[in-house]
């Protein structure tokens, strides 16, 4: 029985490394296309490196709490529960070459929002990841101004905005409060195209 139970503890702490692993694995292997198709690709790997685990796509919040706490967001892109109960969060982000690269940025720091109200409600851990071919999310000219000062060099700070880093299109959107400020170092990874891509991975 000891063992067991050592082998559960194992695969509980191990949710990051299998993600990490996932990219290693994957590099000059992976077909970038969507955020669906990367959600469905880290589903199966995450089903085989821990298969003892429940894992769900795009799972209402409703599913797991009722009432609903009023979260930012309605669904979880990957909810992967334990065999001893634990709960996990996974947001994905795939901003492509013609994305408006602001309002993906704020999508992110959404995201981190996100994983902040679901750790205090008891998940276990959260993660967000952005992976994006867009050079203006490290290397935009425009580095030192609005959101862009977030995301540009080698890592990303997610932090508290507010219409003061916003262009004016996103001002509708509304500030966004983040109980802690965060950094995540970017990282290259090369698709089955040889295209380079960087991504971020942030444990909430």
């Amino acid at each position: 029985m000891g063992n067991k139970n050592e082998k559960k503890t194992s695969h509980e702490n191990n949710v990051l490394d299998v993600i990490h692993s996932f990219f290693k694995k994957n590099n000059l292997n992976l077909e970038l296309y969507s955020e669906a198709g990367l959600q469905h690709e880290f589903a199966f790997f995450l089903k085989n490196a821990l298969p003892d685990f429940i894992i769900r796509l795009e799972y209402p919040i409703t599913r797991v709490y009722r009432p609903n706490p009023g979260f930012i967001k309605k669904e979880m892109d990957i909810y992967l529960i334990s065999p001893s109960n634990e709960k996990y969060l996974i947001e994905l982000k795939l901003p492509k070459e013609n994305c408006g690269t602001p309002k993906e940025m704020y999508r992110a720091i959404q995201d981190v929002k996100f994983a902040e109200e679901l750790k205090s409600h008891g998940f276990k851990s959260c993660f967000c990841i952005l992976i994006t071919e867009r050079i203006s999310f490290w290397a935009a000219p425009q580095a030192n101004e609005e959101i862009y000062y977030f995301f540009n060099g080698k890592e990303v700070k997610f932090s508290s905005i507010d219409c003061s880093h916003l262009p004016k299109f996103l001002h509708k959107n509304g500030d966004i409060k983040l109980n802690n400020t965060y950094t995540a170092k970017w990282s290259e990874f090369n698709d089955a195209h040889n295209h380079l891509w960087k991504y971020v991975i942030l444990e909430i």
